[in-house]
């Protein structure tokens, strides 16, 4: 009888990490190695090869990360330079040191030039400046996507660098000072409508447009591309569809049920005008998503609401 794939998700405890245990806790071939901030400091090199040589993974998917919305990176950008660069160094390095055989480190859409052509097509990045309000973060993901493209050229891996859009869903963060767009914007909706505010305030002009994923279509195409891309180069995985924030707006007030007016805050900003990905590389190998945004934000929201009760 095959050996399972001993494979190490590094934020097991994390929206993404959750949904791919969830994912492949339906398939036989893999054993799934957990880990989380508790069990040893992943920016300590130190710590992280010494728990690489105990476990030894075939295969590794980096979903640990500092995160967080346009607020706190734009208020504290050394820290997440600092601490998502040591994550990916640590780890890749050392997957290479331990003879892993395959690993996935996830980038993320800010990683691209503010002024490219869009859809973001992969052959873009470092063609331009990063948008300042995520510069700490996306210049760490784009340190992290060389190191896998470096990786495999010095030593013969196949690792692969995967850009996700902005992903959502069930065990998504909804602290205030951290959150991003989607979980903010339904815990915003949900507290006005419980409290019967007349108006919910939104940050921005409400023109910038986003992609999003959900975070099971998300665990689908990363195991998807581990199972079936052996290329170098990174690869873009998204919906290819794009929402403005205004859209986005009205669609969370009617998941909600909230009917109150919608107010945005053109002092504060938007960041990057449009953010979408060109993913006809992984459309192109048969994958693609199955959830639509209404129907992934009300399942969303539902979690929300199971949480919120308890």
């Amino acid at each position: 009888m095959k050996n399972k794939n001993k494979i190490w998700i590094t934020g097991s405890n994390g929206m993404v990490g959750q949904a791919i245990k969830r994912f492949i806790s339906k398939s036989q071939s893999y054993n799934i190695l957990e880990s989380t901030k508790e069990d040893f400091d992943q920016t300590n090199q130190y710590e992280t090869k010494r728990w690489l040589e105990k476990n030894i993974p075939d295969t590794i998917i980096i979903t640990s990360a500092l995160v967080g919305g346009i607020q706190v990176n734009s208020k504290y950008p050394l820290d997440f330079l600092y601490q998502n660069s040591m994550i990916a160094l640590n780890i890749i390095n050392g997957a290479n040191e331990i003879n892993c055989k395959r690993l996935v480190f996830l980038g993320a859409s800010c990683m691209y030039p503010k002024n490219s052509k869009q859809p973001f097509h992969e052959s873009a990045i470092l063609d331009g400046k990063i948008e300042k309000t995520n510069e700490g973060y996306g210049l760490a993901k784009i340190l992290g996507t060389k190191l896998v493209e470096f990786m495999n050229i010095q030593h013969n891996r196949k690792y692969i660098s995967i850009i996700p859009a902005a992903s959502y869903g069930p065990n998504d963060c909804y602290d205030e000072k951290t959150n991003h767009v989607i979980p903010a914007l339904i815990q915003k909706f949900h507290n006005a409508k419980i409290n019967n505010n007349d108006s919910v305030e939104v940050w921005g002009t409400g023109k910038v447009k986003r992609e999003f994923l959900h975070v099971d279509d998300m665990a689908s195409g990363i195991i998807f591309l581990l199972e079936n891309y052996f290329e170098s180069s990174p690869v873009n995985l998204g919906t290819g569809e794009e929402v403005t924030i205004k859209e986005l707006a009205k669609l969370i007030s009617k998941v909600v049920d909230y009917k109150g007016q919608i107010i945005f805050d053109e002092s504060k900003p938007d960041g990057i005008p449009r953010k979408i990905l060109d993913s006809s590389k992984i459309q192109n190998l048969g994958w693609k998503p199955s959830i639509s945004l209404f129907d992934g934000l009300e399942k969303t929201y539902h979690t929300y609401l199971d949480n919120f009760n308890k």
